[in-house]
C-alpha cells in the first residue's frame, strides 16, 4: 500500500508540533526555571513602593534563600496577579519587577 506524500508531510508536521509543546511545557517546568522578585526595602519591614532599595528577577530558591537572610529588608513578592499585571501596564511580573520600581 503506498501512502501518498501530503499525507506523511501533515503527519510529520503534526508530530513536530505536539513535540515541540510538550519540550516547552518541560522547559517551563524545570528546576530554576520558576521566578520571583526578590524586593529589597531601605527601611525594614516597610514595603510602600517608596521605600522600595532594588528589585532582582530570580529562580524561587535564590530569592527566598537571600530573602531569609534579612526578613525584615528582603522579601519576595509574585506579581503575577497584581493589578499593574492584569491591567496591562506590564507585560508581566518580571517586566513590573524590573522596571516599576527604578
Amino acid at each position: 500500500m503506498r501512502i501518498p506524500l501530503y499525507v506523511v508531510l501533515i503527519s510529520a508536521a503534526v508530530l513536530t508540533s505536539g513535540s515541540a509543546a510538550i519540550a516547552e511545557t518541560k522547559k517551563a517546568e524545570a528546576p530554576g526555571q520558576d521566578r520571583t522578585c526578590l524586593v529589597t526595602t531601605k527601611n525594614a519591614n516597610s514595603w510602600n513602593d517608596t521605600d522600595v532599595a532594588s528589585t532582582k528577577w530570580l529562580p524561587r530558591k535564590a530569592a527566598e534563600a537571600q530573602a531569609s537572610k534579612d526578613p525584615s529588608t528582603m522579601r519576595i513578592f509574585d506579581y503575577g496577579s497584581d493589578p499593574l499585571v492584569t491591567g496591562g501596564t506590564y507585560a508581566s511580573a518580571e517586566e513590573l519587577c524590573e522596571k516599576h520600581f527604578n
